[in-house]
Order: C-alpha cells, then structure tokens, then sequence
C-alpha cells in the first residue's frame, strides 16, 4: 500500500481528481509485483520516459454524443479485441483506441516533457518515508498517467459529449477519465472486463475503485460480488457479456480422452502448480490425457517442468479462442478467480473449480469445486455435464445487443 500522505499532496494535472480511487489498483497490488533490483527500477523509468509504445486512432462521427475509450495501460490483444467488436456494433459511438507500434519509438519531446514533471514529483514526495522502488514506481506512474491524460483530452475536451464510456474504470488511465469527464457533468459507465470478487486476491478492488455512474455487469453473479464489496445496487446494471455480442455457433463434438487446463495469472503461480499436479493425477486415475491452457500475461513455459509427459498432449495455441479449446476437450480445470468459467458455462463445457477453502455453502449456486484428487476424481464421475439453469445467473442473454443497445438509448432519450 502507499504511503497515506500522498493523497494530500498537490501533484499538477490532478487537481479535484480522488487519488486513493485512481491509484486503489496500483497501491493494493505493488508488493504483488515481481520485485525490481534498483537498476532494474531504474531502467523501467527510463525506458517509459524514452519511448513511444502506442499511437492512438479517433474515430470520430458528426453529431454523436456518445464516446468509449479503451486505454493502454494494460493492453491486452484478447480484451482489446473484445472491446474493438463490442463498440463497432453501436453507431452512436465516437471512440478511442490505442495502435501498438511494431517497434518502439525514440520520442526526446515526450522525455523532456515528463521529466519536467518528474522533478516536481520527487521534490513534493521527497519528505515522504518510502522504499526507493516504490517511489520511482509512484513516479513514473503518475508521470504516465499525466501524459495519457494530456493525450486523450485532444479527443475529449469540447466535443460536446454526454456520455462516456470505459473498458475498465479501476485502471488508473481511464479512472482518471472517467472522474474528468464527470466534472463536465457527462454520465458514464464501465464495461466489466473479468471475474471481481472480494475473495480473490486483489480483494474486489475492481469494484472499489469504480468511479463510474453505471457498471455495466456481464450476470446477476457479478452483481452480487459487487453488493458485497459495497457497491451501491443502483450502479449495476445486469446487460449480458460483450464478447458475445455476435454469438458464437456452439461445439458440439468433444475428445472424450483429453481435458484441458485453464491456468491463471503469474500472480496464481502457487495455484497453477497445483493444478498441473492435479492433472498429472487425474489423467493417471482416469486413463486420460491433458493439455495446458495458459494466461495471456505468460509465456507459455512456466510449468513445463511439471507435466508428466505420459500424460500431457502439449499447450494450446495462444490465438485459439476458448471456443475452440472446448472443442478438443471433454471438460476443463480451472482455478479459482478466473472468468472463463462464464464463458464454460455459456459454451456448455463442463468444468471443475479449485478451491481449497471450498465448504460447500457458495453463494454461487454450484457445486463444482474440488480441493484435493478424491473430490475431484468424484466430481468427473458424476457430474461431467453443465446444469443448464445456471446459464440465467452467470450468462444472463444471449441477446447481448440487445441489451446493450437498449441502455444506450435509454440514455438518449
């Protein structure tokens, strides 16, 4: 966590913008960080103050008065291709959207303009007790913040917008746009963009740090997370998940002999070994084969080593979509915090969650969880199928756009 005092400090370019909400993400999950050496802290400043990473592409119509942002802060090719479909489907909609440079670009105006601003950072900080890699980070962090908000402020400020609209309001970048365009009496509204949950490890700070009028939420599920972290009921607004705007066609055929393993996070990496060691053992008890699913912040080697190889088919392809990966598994394990469940759920796929802590009176309104290889081994006997009355509380519709479309318009009118 930060330092209480730097929310009371004057850093320029934040002026009537609440801190603790904008940096509520980085604060509560810095020391979950992979821990940086000084020179490695120091190398990470420089770099971000060198170098273009990203242009940026308006798409701007006549007379809309509505206009969505997704950030770069923590750009992602799966979620931003979500978003990409997601908007396109509204016309109604201006918007902003990050292009990832293939190579980085030397950019001196950029460095000198953020070192300006650093400066003054380091002096107004400079009284305030903290470790040295915390407060390079703080400081690069706010510097990049302030420059993405300069950058956007191009396509925002005096277009007469009445609506805004963010693909995460609990990242730093679009949290700030958010609380900006709130001070020019716009409405706005957050797309969910994952599983949230108090009982995870970031402790439901997607929810906490929602600056938002409307969170706009995949299921009735989300909704009840949300209620217990203490999110205001009237905020949430239950409209369908936006990946799924044009449904899929659903699989039918599945491998009866091979199951898929859906690891999480680096942050889950003591989880993701336990999982693979959970694989190794079913598909010895069961006579079955696996294959690995990895997160997109991995690369795809972290738990080669403890795969046993009688029994492992390979990793999946990284642009397959989970679709896709259903249909060459006859179910799937997963860890615990993870949103692809939902999509399981819609596609049909039975699963198994893990969960060591799991006893039985879930909220979630299933039953599938395991915590050790005999509740698992007894799960995959017996309920290797999906029970269809779950799809309302974690899918809500599959008319998505419709949905969607009519909040919008309520909106307009």
């Amino acid at each position: 966590m930060f330092a209480e005092e730097i929310y009371d400090l004057p850093f320029k370019g934040f002026e009537n913008i609440d801190l603790k909400k904008m940096l509520m993400g980085p604060s509560e999950t810095f020391y979950m960080r992979k821990k940086r050496t000084r020179e490695e802290a120091i190398r990470e400043y420089i770099n971000s103050r060198l170098y273009d990473r990203f242009d940026y592409e308006y798409v701007r119509k006549d007379n809309n008065q509505f206009v969505a942002v997704y950030s770069d802060m923590y750009f992602r090719q799966d979620h931003f291709k979500n978003f990409c479909g997601f908007i396109k489907e509204f016309a109604y909609f201006d918007y902003v959207i990050p292009v990832k440079l293939e190579k980085e670009r030397l950019n001196i105006k950029r460095c000198l303009w953020m070192l300006r601003y650093d400066i003054g950072n380091f002096f107004l900080m400079k009284k305030i007790a903290m470790p040295f890699e915390e407060r390079i980070y703080l400081i690069r962090l706010l510097g990049m913040i302030r420059l993405y908000v300069e950058r956007m402020s191009v396509y925002i400020d005096n277009k007469g917008y009445k609506y805004g609209l963010v693909y995460s309001d609990s990242c730093p970048y679009e949290n700030i746009l958010v609380q900006m365009m709130k001070h020019k009496d716009m409405r706005t509204a957050t797309l969910q963009h994952g599983y949230f949950s108090a009982h995870n490890i970031f402790k439901g700070v997607e929810f906490r740090a929602s600056v938002s009028d409307d969170f706009l939420a995949w299921n009735e599920y989300t909704k009840d997370l949300a209620l217990e972290c203490g999110i205001p009921e009237e905020k949430m607004k239950v409209l369908g998940i936006p990946r799924y705007i044009n449904e899929p066609v659903m699989q039918q055929e599945t491998n009866d002999a091979v199951f898929s393993v859906i690891l999480g996070g680096r942050a889950l990496d003591e989880e993701n070994k336990k999982l693979v060691n959970y694989a190794n053992l079913l598909a010895e008890k069961e006579g079955m084969k696996y294959f690995l699913r990895y997160h997109p912040a991995c690369t795809g080697t972290e738990y080669s080593n403890l795969v046993n190889e009688k029994y492992f088919v390979g990793v999946e392809e990284r642009l397959e979509s989970i679709k896709e990966m259903c249909g060459k598994s006859r179910f799937s394990l997963v860890g615990s915090g993870t949103s692809v469940v939902i999509d399981l759920i819609y596609l049909n796929q039975p699963f198994f969650e893990y969960k060591e802590d799991w006893d039985g009176k879930e909220y979630q309104k299933r039953s599938n969880y395991f915590g050790d290889i005999e509740r698992l081994a007894e799960q995959v006997e017996s309920k290797c199928s999906i029970d269809n009355s779950l799809f309302e509380y974690y899918c809500t519709t599959k008319k998505v756009k419709d949905n969607y479309g009519k909040y919008f318009e309520s909106i307009m009118n």
